[in-house]
């Protein structure tokens, strides 16, 4: 008898514990809560072509980030890769403010990083100029631009995680593909041959 009194008193508690839950979830949706990016990073790294809100160099402004594209080169017009291979992402990014706003830099501990499949990083970017694709400096409020992130990487490097540390310290990821892709990838090439 009285183990079916503590199965009860047990079984009321579990389930009162799981309303409390439940209306609690409610009560945050109701509360006009809605996700944002900017919130939290993703658990997982989003797809290629996924944008995200983050918080601009030193916390000033917004960017909507997005990686667009990725060409894998063996060389360029003028250099050739120490590790065998360049790693080129197009990022399109614009301000979400009214104001200017910049990336962070690996000075201000944030910014770019390559994370191959292997969990090998290459920390910093290789210095690539590619006509068209501008690297860095502020972008103007209501424009937008497309900018290359290239990295020094081996053959077997192809594919991985592509990180972006912003103003407040949040790390955002995107998987990118093994092999050529997406929309700039004619231009990306142009701009590589010279």
């Amino acid at each position: 008898m009285r183990t079916t009194a503590v199965t009860a008193f047990c079984f009321v508690a579990a389930m009162s514990l799981a309303a409390c839950s439940s209306e609690t979830k409610a009560e945050t949706k109701s509360a006009g809560s809605s996700p944002s990016s900017a919130a939290a990073p993703a658990a997982g790294p989003l797809a290629m072509g996924k944008g995200t809100e983050t918080v601009g160099a030193g916390g000033g402004g917004k960017l909507d980030i997005t990686p667009v594209s990725v060409v894998y080169a063996a060389k360029t017009a003028t250099d050739k890769p120490s590790r065998g291979l360049y790693a080129v992402v197009a990022v399109q990014e614009r301000p979400l403010t009214d104001t200017a706003a910049a990336e962070t830099t690996p000075t201000e501990k944030g910014g770019w990083q390559w994370i191959a499949n292997d969990g090998q990083a290459v920390d910093s970017e290789a210095n690539v100029f590619l006509p068209g694709f501008d690297a860095g400096g502020p972008i103007r409020a209501g424009a937008t631009q497309v900018r290359a992130r290239t990295f020094d990487i081996a053959a077997a490097q192809r594919g991985g995680t592509l990180t972006y540390t912003d103003g407040e310290g949040k790390t955002f990821r995107w998987q990118i593909p093994a092999q050529d892709s997406g929309p700039q990838v004619p231009q990306v090439k142009k701009a590589l041959a010279g």
